[in-house]
């Protein structure tokens, strides 16, 4: 029984021992976390959890002045007043200051409930937890900032910003250091901070957009500022940014490279074409970097969102003839018909080289199934674009994808406008073979009649020949005698 008692209580001991070590753990782990709230008379409150058993709260209001060892608080001004309170494991303890009528400052302090002389223990209390209280509110932060950069220049301020926990008092730091007259070498600092120690996005994107011009007018400062956008988690803040630095600052070609990485990493197809918008609303773009945009807008996984930046690439003027395969490309990966005859109707506006066209062709071919989209498409090719050679075998092998007898028939009497060469019509008037319907058959034969009258015996032969296709001796006779 004794036996048993000992192992039982052993036991219990080793329960016990785990259950703390698991609680201490547990405590430890917890998050600091930190609430600011600033009321429309002036007041500022802010709450510090620090875990189980370990807080604090700090109201203000009015300017209150610190001494230069953060250790005291040696003025506060008019109608103004500070209030410090802790809890620690079960202490309480209370700091409460004010001035008077002449300005001089009232200081009580409490333990509990009852208040204690404040030169006894309120003062060494108040030299303890004041460096903690600056550090997580932005109380007295302007002349702080003012005072370390006097002492030792961004570096000193930077350091103070290193050991400071809340990302709130952390930006407002970086903020007023950012007043400064700084060198690039300062600016590359601050920019390593924000991408190094501020985990926020908000705040990131917040400080990277209240100096863009200052950080962009060097390429160095400019090359870290985009490499502290990158750091940036949030697709909209990290657009965001990335769209003030097109607008407020002359980013280099090199640099550009650098965004277009940036802007691949967004995940929000919206957002990744509002910065690929933006560059070119705001830029002229050579070769290379408009190829980038491109294939950065091929990772847009929306036809709609990359339809719209690939319309607006080909509106710049300055779109060289090398980018448009690598913008065809782009549109393989597209399912919408209708998104895809939007770009190529664009495209379309412009003449393009005859690989491009025959690049388009195949697409037109492979990878669109509207009946009505296709023969649109090939419609405007036959009007605006030279069909020549193989962009020619290339528009017929597309024209034969269109099953619709009237959209083929339709497309035939668009290109009937166009002049061609005896051994070209021959290919064409061979290509009606595979319309079905012996009326848009017939249709498309007497759109090519007057050419074929003009031309030579051969493709008269291979008019005759695709007449024979059709079943309805009216239809046949309408279309025979159309060259007679």
């Amino acid at each position: 029984m004794i036996q048993l008692s000992k192992i039982i209580a052993s036991f219990l001991i080793k329960l016990l021992f785990i259950l703390l070590l698991v609680s201490s753990t547990a405590v430890s782990g917890q998050k600091r976390s930190t609430s600011v709230n600033i009321s429309s008379s002036g007041k500022t409150t802010v709450s510090i959890k620090n875990g189980f058993g370990n807080n604090f709260s700090l109201e203000y209001k009015g300017e209150i002045t610190l001494s230069d060892d953060d250790t005291d608080v040696i003025s506060i001004s008019d109608n103004g007043y500070m209030e410090i309170k802790k809890s620690a494991f079960g202490s309480r303890r209370r700091i409460f200051i004010e001035p008077d009528n002449s300005g001089r400052l009232i200081k009580k302090y409490y333990v509990g409930g009852s208040q204690k002389s404040f030169d006894a223990e309120g003062k060494k209390w108040l030299s303890e937890i004041l460096l903690e209280v600056v550090r997580s509110a932005t109380l007295g932060a302007e002349k702080r900032v003012d005072r370390f950069y006097k002492e030792g220049g961004s570096y000193r301020v930077l350091k103070e910003v290193g050991n400071i926990s809340s990302e709130h008092v952390k930006s407002r730091y970086l903020k007023l250091l950012l007043e400064k007259d700084l060198k690039e070498k300062d600016l590359i600092s601050v920019l390593n901070t924000i991408g190094d120690d501020i985990d926020s996005d908000h705040h990131s994107a917040s400080i990277l957009k209240s100096h863009t011009k200052k950080f962009l007018a060097y390429e160095g400062a400019t090359s870290a500022y985009i490499r502290a956008t990158g750091e940036i988690d949030s697709d909209h803040h990290k657009a965001e940014v990335l769209k003030r630095s097109i607008k407020d600052g002359e980013i280099s070609d090199t640099q550009l490279k650098a965004l277009f990485q940036i802007t691949k990493a967004i995940d929000s197809d919206h957002h990744k074409a509002s910065v690929l918008k933006e560059v070119l609303n705001r830029r002229s773009l050579n070769s290379e970097n408009m190829k980038l945009l491109v294939n950065t807008a091929k990772d847009i996984d929306s036809d709609h969102h990359k339809a719209s930046v690939l319309k607006q690439a080909l509106n710049k003027n300055d779109m060289p003839q090398s980018v448009y395969n690598t913008l065809l490309s782009s549109i393989g990966d597209m399912d919408s018909d209708h998104h895809i005859a939007s770009v190529f109707s664009e495209l379309l506006r412009n003449k393009i080289d005859g690989a491009s066209l025959t690049y388009l062709l195949d697409l037109v071919g492979d990878t669109m199934d509207s009946d009505y989209h296709q023969a649109n498409v090939l419609s405007q090719v036959a009007s605006k674009q030279d069909i020549a050679n193989n962009a020619l075998t290339n528009y017929l092998s597309a024209l034969r994808e269109i099953d619709s007898d009237a959209h083929q028939a339709s497309t035939f009497k668009e290109l009937s406008r166009k002049d061609f060469e005896a051994v070209q019509l021959i290919k064409i008037l061979k290509a009606t073979n595979n319309i079905s319907s012996d009326h848009h058959k017939a249709e498309s034969l007497l759109s090519f009649a007057s050419k074929v009258r003009n031309s030579n015996s051969d493709v008269k032969a291979a008019y005759t020949a695709a007449c024979k296709d059709i079943s309805s001796s009216s239809h046949y006779g309408r279309a025979l005698r159309a060259i007679q």
